[in-house]
């Protein structure tokens, strides 16, 4: 009798294609705060707080651009949840290659179309690729983790540490880990963006398509899954 076939790829790739969404979301974040009116499109505390802020200080004209991009997060969420819960059941490796498929198609369109549509829809538009991306890849070393929401993870890191020094917890130890890796590629990712967006401002989302084209390749390399042999 043969080996079990199994349909999953290695842990090691989810946090591979979390990793690599954090990073553009970083990318992405900087470059619409600083190109397109001081908008966050997948740090959404953030852009509350500056909708607010605009709000109180300039009015109702100065701060709706920055709704938008919340309406279209939340359809991005929305949206992510039923495609994981309804495209390729039953067959991981299937499944994540089409969700990633989609996910480089909307960035090459957007890239394309970027100085063709009016600002306001294209980070909407952004709003709905970061909600997608934030509910499909989030799995670091088996660990859920919210990668475009760095409150929250600093607060996880904060307890992890706690637990990690002074209770001698290993699991926490771990956790603590795999949170600061997030946040510092999140970091890394605010860095390349804020740079790119000073010298080529229409550059960031070619950049970032081609990051989800190599994300999407290595979907394919048998290195990335369970039994590649069958």
């Amino acid at each position: 009798m043969g080996p079990t076939v199994s349909r999953q790829f290695r842990p090691v790739t989810e946090t591979i294609l979390t990793l690599g969404a954090t990073l553009v979301m970083g990318m992405v974040d900087a470059d619409t705060f600083l190109n397109h009116g001081a908008v966050f499109v997948s740090a959404q505390t953030g852009n509350l707080v500056v909708f607010v802020v605009k709000l109180v200080e300039h009015g109702w004209r100065a701060a709706w651009v920055n709704v938008p991009v919340w309406i279209g997060y939340f359809l991005g969420c929305f949206l992510a949840q039923g495609l994981s819960e309804h495209l390729g059941q039953g067959n991981k490796r299937r499944q994540m290659r089409w969700l990633m498929l989609l996910d480089v198609v909307a960035y090459t369109v957007l890239a394309s179309l970027q100085t063709a549509i009016p600002t306001l829809w294209l980070i909407f538009c952004l709003g709905i690729v970061a909600g997608y991306e934030l509910t499909v890849f989030r799995q670091v070393g088996g660990i859920g983790i919210n990668n475009g929401i760095m409150t929250g993870n600093t607060k996880n890191l904060a307890t992890a540490t706690y637990r990690a020094w002074f209770d001698g917890d290993r699991a926490a130890r771990d956790k603590q880990r795999r949170i600061a890796i997030v946040l510092v590629t999140f970091i890394l990712g605010c860095a390349i963006g804020a740079r790119l967006a000073v010298l080529t401002a229409l550059g960031v989302l070619w950049i970032a398509t081609a990051l989800k084209l190599i994300l999407l390749a290595w979907l394919f390399v048998p290195a990335a899954m369970e039994n590649p042999d069958r």
